[in-house]
């Protein structure tokens, strides 16, 4: 697919793109590689709650040598426990990817903590701070909008979660890469639009949407 905005108007511009990892993301593939090792003697497992495929879960799953069990939602948390692959006899760890969503992650402790015996799990909590903090102030916005536009590009985890996010609390919620994906027809002449983004999204971005809505 086409690049994210930024890295487009990065290499337009002639500078080279380095992609750097985040230094939350560091920290926790250090604390994942800490519980392999105290897990593996004890035939336990690390759970990490993740988007299976994507660039930082593969990076956490490496801290164990592919020996991680990842679970994009209740439903395959389920299967996992049904078939073993999480056991319920030995210690199990769980983290999250740091771009998920709070609630999602609550959701996926709370039935491990109802299946595996007391003690024997331990919760890391491991979404991003700004990921989280995000995520409260998306739902007021989303609220107090008629129509939001969200700006990320399609590709981006993060920013699926996010839309999901706003759209869930405002139906009319559409996710656009740029001003060039806005529809005349998405808005009514008396309505509110807010304009919002992804962690990565640029406010240069964001800016440019909100001026297209304003010429409409």
């Amino acid at each position: 697919g086409e690049p994210p905005q930024t890295y487009a108007k990065a290499a337009a511009l002639g500078f080279n793109v380095i992609d750097c990892t985040c230094p939350v993301v560091l920290r926790l593939q250090d604390s994942i590689r800490n519980a392999y090792a105290r897990l593996k003697p004890l035939g336990g497992k690390v759970v990490i709650f993740g988007k299976i495929g994507h660039a930082e879960v593969l990076g956490l799953v490496g801290q164990t040598g592919g020996d991680a069990v990842v679970v994009e939602d209740l439903a395959m948390l389920e299967e996992a426990l049904a078939d073993g692959r999480v056991p319920t006899d030995a210690p199990v760890e769980v983290f999250s990817q740091t771009t998920k969503s709070p609630d999602e992650y609550a959701g996926i402790c709370a039935l491990l903590k109802e299946r595996l015996p007391q003690g024997s799990l331990t919760v890391h909590d491991t979404v991003c701070s700004q990921v989280a903090t995000r995520h409260g102030r998306l739902s007021s916005f989303a609220q107090s909008h008629d129509v939001i536009l969200f700006v990320s590009g399609k590709t981006s985890s993060n920013g699926r979660v996010l839309c999901d996010l706003c759209k869930s609390l405002n139906i009319r919620t559409y996710h656009i890469g740029s001003e060039a994906d806005i529809k005349r027809e998405w808005f009514g002449d008396e309505d509110r639009v807010g304009v919002c983004g992804a962690t990565s999204t640029p406010m240069w971005l964001m800016e440019k949407v909100a001026d297209a809505v304003r010429a409409l």
